[in-house]
């Protein structure tokens, strides 16, 4: 049984989803608008020492943990160590490399959000950029390397470990030598420093004869991995050459391509079937070349060598390489599996995690917990929704129950994780959603409910609307909202997104030329909160008045 609705313009222009669904979505908001400032005096310092908590890592459930800590800003102190000192909005990483979005718009300094609270000892930071290397789970003390080397000795009460996970290439000669990763935000930088190289290089190259199919290999843009963060580069490639490089680089424009590997059966896998087939059909539509059951082998500074079944090994050959092809634990999480032994290292199987309990609580060692793609949490994906929901929960357990979370669990208030559904960004703004019963449960008559069940399959310009309001509601602060609004909002206009990087090309040696860098990728500032009428902008912008089908299929 199915049901079919309008969607698109009529859904989204409905007091529901202007009122309701992103409030059901968003169930962090109430907590969210709290003013940090405001609670910094509302919570009386105590005569006994607060507790020393050490947080590892800035990611998606560190900073959801610390957003709860911060309603009670003085109920310990706090310390992170990181390599990272910021936290930045992943499900925007894509649009960095193409420039629909800046780096700056979606990254935010972690130091602004530990202000309120109490430092770990007087005069001391609370943050520390440093790469966590070890931990001493008898004397409580965690040891770190510090940006020049230096050792640096960190003792704790509690430590919570959010590390996040490394890129995984299995092991495929040459991914690491010659491919870009898509996993940190100097990751977009360094893939849009190589798009604008290369199509530079290509104009060139035409400027001195060279033919169109050596101009074409330089252009060619090839994706490894079909998950969201393939999915969505390869439609920010498609937007980037068909809006800007045609404008931009006319005479090369007709010479690109962007081609998707999957080494699976189809894109989006974790998806309903229909939405697959129906991102793989709309990406080719887009002019994207899909190859789904597509092994690679090996990569060279040029070309990949792939394997499909059944079939004689091929090459592809590349002008660029972008590795988006899965996660793995890292070194500094293994190295403490294996410390604590046990139920950590598995026979035969390779470590993926820490194992917790249900309060997150690293089995096998005293006052350590663990979240987001570093546990091996029950029933939770390695994915931002769920180290964000983690983070929160354990965030209310240790300031609710006096850092005891376990408390917490005992009575009454388990971790239960909520999947909201998935969205995925196709390209010509479009896009897919799957949402999980979150509209249904209030509408049954939509399909769910008592009525029926089953999700909400969104797709085309409805979908991306939602992906749109969705990402932009979930946006750290007032100053990634407007910025990233102000961002949305020049490409949509006519601004268009930068197609070349700002560094001069200094002849030297009889000619030979030496690009040097002469400044950073775009900052910007600006604060504030992007008015509602704006936000309706963006939204009205994204969902165009075109209408998309909306299905809710039993499960």
């Amino acid at each position: 049984m199915s049901r079919r609705l309008l969607a698109g313009a009529t859904l989204l222009s409905s007091p529901l989803l202007a009122s309701g669904a992103l409030a059901v979505l968003n169930d962090d908001i109430p907590e969210h608008l709290i003013s940090l400032k405001s609670l910094v005096s509302a919570t009386p310092p105590s005569q006994t020492p607060a507790p020393h908590l050490v947080i590892l890592g800035t990611g998606w459930g560190s900073m959801s943990l610390l957003s709860r800590l911060a309603v009670a800003p003085t109920s310990c102190r706090v310390t992170v160590i990181s390599p990272r000192p910021h936290f930045f909005y992943t499900p925007l990483l894509a649009g960095t490399s193409t420039g629909t979005v800046r780096t700056a718009s979606i990254s935010e300094p972690i130091r602004r959000h530990l202000a309120p609270f109490l430092p770990p000892a007087q005069g001391q930071p609370r943050f520390v950029q440093a790469n966590s290397t070890d931990v001493d789970f008898a004397t409580q003390e965690v040891s770190a390397i510090g940006p020049d080397g230096t050792p640096i000795q960190v003792s704790y009460d509690h430590l919570v470990v959010a590390v996040g996970a490394d890129v995984n290439t299995f092991n495929i000669p040459g991914i690491h030598e010659h491919a870009v990763f898509m996993k940190e935000l100097e990751d977009g930088m360094k893939l849009q420093r190589k798009l604008h190289d290369q199509l530079e290089k290509a104009s060139a190259m035409l400027a001195a004869g060279a033919s169109k199919e050596e101009v074409a290999k330089l252009l060619h843009f090839v994706v490894v991995g079909g998950g969201p963060t393939g999915v969505e580069l390869t439609a920010e490639l498609g937007d980037f050459l068909r809006d800007d490089v045609e404008k931009a680089f006319p005479a090369v424009s007709g010479l690109s391509k962007v081609t998707l590997v999957e080494a699976g059966p189809k894109i989006l896998a974790t998806f309903d079937p229909h939405i697959s087939e129906y991102a793989k059909g709309r990406l080719e539509a887009h002019g994207a070349s899909v190859q789904t059951g597509t092994m690679v082998r090996r990569a060279t500074e040029s070309s990949l060598l792939v394997a499909k079944k059944g079939e004689p090994d091929a090459s592809i050959d590349y002008g660029v390489l972008v590795w988006a092809g899965g996660v793995k634990a890292r070194g500094f999480t293994e190295k403490m599996a294996r410390k604590i032994g046990g139920v950590q290292t598995p026979a035969n199987r390779p470590i993926r995690g820490l194992a917790v309990g249900p309060d997150f609580a690293v089995t096998g060692v005293s006052n350590v917990y663990a979240i987001g793609d570093c546990a091996l949490a029950k029933g939770c994906s390695p994915t931002a929704q769920a180290a964000f929901q983690q983070g929160k929960w354990l965030g209310r357990a240790l300031r609710d129950h006096g850092f005891s979370p376990a408390a917490a669990h005992k009575n009454g208030d388990p971790f239960v994780f909520a999947n909201q559904g998935s969205l995925a960004y196709i390209g010509a703004s479009e896009g897919v959603a799957e949402l999980k019963n979150v509209l249904w449960d209030n509408h049954p008559e939509w399909g769910g409910g008592e009525n029926g069940g089953g999700d909400a399959v969104v797709e085309g310009k409805g979908a991306f609307a939602i992906w749109r309001s969705l990402y932009f509601s979930k946006l750290l602060s007032g100053r990634n909202k407007w910025m990233v609004g102000m961002d949305w909002l020049n490409v949509w206009a006519g601004g268009g997104r930068e197609v070349s990087t700002p560094y001069v090309l200094h002849a030297e040696n009889g000619g030979n030329g030496k690009a040097e860098e002469r400044a950073a990728e775009g900052g910007g500032g600006g604060g504030g909160v992007l008015m509602a009428s704006a936000v309706g902008g963006v939204v009205g912008l994204a969902v165009g008045g075109v209408a998309a089908t909306m299905k809710g299929t039993k499960r």
